[in-house]
């Protein structure tokens, strides 16, 4: 999604590097405080990124919406610790009570940040951070410069492949097809004259941009040119010094 806020504006390496770190601190912030710490850090790059919170949530209630029945399901079946509340079979204790929240949190945030990054971040500025952060592993004889040519073509065909999908729907729709039928033998029926000529469809786009890619003289192994540079700034090392701060603060006070 384009815009002009600051999260946007942030390095795409930054980005990845920040999410990845929020990730691992949330599941190292195992007390109410810290986890409220990082909660209110969350929501403010959530504000200062500038998307709509009802647009953002409506997006992701379906990940909640699991995330938050596994958390049910655990505060039903860790029994564990003291007893708060029991009716019939049913019995909470501590112990679930934690588990369930922590969860519900720790995979919520989850989610949220990575939402949050793919809504701030091109897909070709995706590509690019992975290819500049696996760079090392040339070491390995690894071939990244492949790798993140596959990254960027799958990235970038997401949006047609799901357009694609939409047409195919809008044309089975058009001659009778029942795609919102609740039996699952006739959704799955209903979906094979979808996949079918999906896969044709990105069977020839594949076979045209091999053309293209050929009659463009492309080989693999060449240092190449970007036509967009990434440009690291001060502001980015600050957030990263303080994610690393947040990090060892927090695994410092779990032990």
């Amino acid at each position: 999604m384009s815009g002009d806020s600051f999260i946007h504006k942030l390095d795409p390496r930054d980005k990845l590097i920040s999410a990845t770190l929020i990730i691992i601190i949330s599941f190292l912030a195992n007390e109410p405080l810290s986890a409220l710490i990082l909660g209110l850090i969350c929501l403010l790059i959530l504000l200062v990124s500038k998307i709509k919170l009802l647009f953002f949530f409506r997006g992701i209630r379906f990940f909640l919406i699991m995330i938050a029945f596994t958390a049910i399901l655990q505060l039903l079946f860790a029994n564990n610790g003291e007893e708060l509340f029991s009716v019939g079979p049913i019995r909470i204790t501590s112990f679930g009570a934690k588990i369930a929240s922590l969860t519900f949190f720790r995979f919520s945030l989850a989610i949220i940040i990575a939402t949050l990054f793919t809504l701030t971040t091109s897909m070709i500025q995706i590509s690019d951070a992975v290819g500049y952060l696996i760079r090392p592993l040339k070491i390995f004889k690894l071939p990244v410069d492949d790798i993140v040519l596959t990254l960027s073509i799958a990235l970038r065909f997401i949006p047609t492949m799901l357009q694609e999908i939409s047409t195919i729907s809008d044309a089975q729709k058009a001659r009778g097809s029942s795609l919102n039928s609740r039996s699952i033998a006739k959704k799955i029926k209903a979906i094979v004259p979808i996949l079918m000529p999906l896969f044709i469809a990105s069977v020839r786009r594949a076979e045209d941009l091999a053309t293209a890619m050929i009659m463009r003289g492309y080989s693999d192994g060449k240092n190449r040119t970007k036509f967009r540079i990434m440009k690291w700034k001060n502001r980015d090392t600050l957030i990263i010094l303080f994610l690393l701060f947040l990090l060892i603060f927090f695994g410092i006070t779990k032990k």
